[in-house]
This record gives structure tokens, C-alpha cells and sequence, in this order.
């Protein structure tokens, strides 16, 4: 990930607004992360009060368990330090190094979620919905990766900007499945079904919406 002059997705954290917008994505990572953290030696789900047998399911094969939650927890810690036009600029190495981690580990999680959603509990949709996002969040990674190798740099933020809204899902999603519980009153299968969608298909469908505000 290379570093060059500021365009207008540089500018988007020298504002007042841009500041506090990334301390709060940097907020929900950290919290998404120590989250994912406490489940994986957790020892049997008893962290998760709303699918108690969730653990035993994702971490019947430990190594693939372990790669989806804790790849995608990396993930979003480093995501928002990417989107630092300063932290680009002064760093550029160990912008391209971490960049080149956080694609790892969006490529071990993603394909270790592959491989976790057809056993899901949201079984009345065969887990079509988590199957998606690992599609979406593989295919923009390389995406991403592929826009970098050639040099097109704008390209592959935009990329990176839909890749870390996949990647966010973690975030949404922990958020969202107690409101549909406890606020809507949907069951916990219900809320799973629902919140399968609910987690990264409008954070793509904004961040598609920004950038396209900022090309224009």
C-alpha cells in the first residue's frame, strides 16, 4: 500500500468530524476485538447469552475457529490506522507492512468463515448470508491487492474502504443482535437470520454511497 500525495480520501481525517468518526470506529474495533478475544478462551460460550452453543459448533475444528474470530478481531484493529492520511505519509513502510498483514488476516478469517457459515444456526437460510460476506470480503481484499501491485493507488483504496466495511461487520453485528433481541423482541434464531444481512450490507451500501460522493 503505497504512499502518495493527498487526494480527497486523505482529507477526510483533518477534520473535526473525521476525528471523532474515527475514534469511534476505532472504539467499536477495540471493543469487537476484546469481544472476539474473550470468546475464543472463553472456554464454552458462556460469553454469548443469546446462542450458548455457539463456541462448540465454531471451535469444533479449534484452529479454524480461532482463524476466523481472531483474524477478523486483527483486522479491524488495524483498518482504521490504514485510513490515516498522516500515519501513510510519516510511515510509509510500515503502512505497506501492516496493509499487507491485515489482508492476511481479512484472507485467513474469510476463508475460515467459509468453511464455518454452511453450520451456522441461521439453518432456515442455510447460511447464505454469511457465506456472502466472506465472498464479498475475499473478493475486495483481492481486489484491493491486486489495484496495489498495479499501481493504482486510488483504486485500491476504494477497495480498502469497501474491504474494512466488510471487515466492520464484526462490529455491527455485536451491536445489533442484543437490539434485535432485547429492543425488537425477535428470538435469537430470528435476530441471527436477520442480523446475517443486517451486519455488512448496509455498511457496503454507505461506504459505496461516500465514495461515490467523493469521486463526484
Amino acid at each position: 500500500m503505497y504512499a502518495t500525495a493527498a487526494t480527497g480520501f486523505d482529507r477526510s481525517d483533518s477534520t473535526l468530524w473525521g476525528r471523532i468518526g474515527w475514534g469511534l470506529m476505532l472504539l467499536g474495533a477495540l471493543y469487537a476485538t476484546a469481544h472476539a478475544v474473550d470468546f475464543v478462551f472463553s472456554g464454552s460460550g458462556i460469553r454469548n447469552p443469546y446462542n450458548p452453543g455457539q463456541w462448540a459448533r465454531m471451535f469444533s475444528v479449534f484452529l479454524v475457529g480461532a482463524a476466523h474470530t481472531l483474524g477478523g478481531a486483527f483486522a479491524s484493529i488495524i483498518g482504521p490506522f490504514q485510513f490515516l492520511g498522516g500515519f501513510r505519509r510519516r510511515y510509509p513502510r510500515l503502512h505497506v507492512w501492516s496493509g499487507r498483514v491485515y489482508l492476511v488476516c481479512v484472507g485467513v478469517s474469510g476463508l475460515a468463515g467459509l468453511y464455518l457459515s454452511p453450520g451456522s444456526m441461521a439453518r432456515n437460510t442455510f447460511g447464505i448470508a454469511f457465506i456472502g460476506l466472506a465472498l464479498a470480503w475475499l473478493y475486495t481484499g483481492v481486489q484491493a491487492y491486486l489495484a496495489i501491485r498495479r499501481r493504482r493507488v486510488d483504486e485500491h483504496r476504494r477497495w480498502m474502504i469497501r474491504n474494512y466495511a466488510l471487515t466492520y461487520a464484526a462490529v455491527t453485528l455485536r451491536f445489533e443482535m442484543p437490539l434485535l433481541i432485547v429492543v425488537a423482541g425477535l428470538t435469537p434464531l430470528m435476530a441471527l437470520n436477520v442480523v446475517g444481512w443486517l451486519c455488512w450490507v448496509p455498511n457496503l451500501a454507505l461506504v459505496e454511497l461516500w465514495i461515490r460522493r467523493k469521486a463526484a
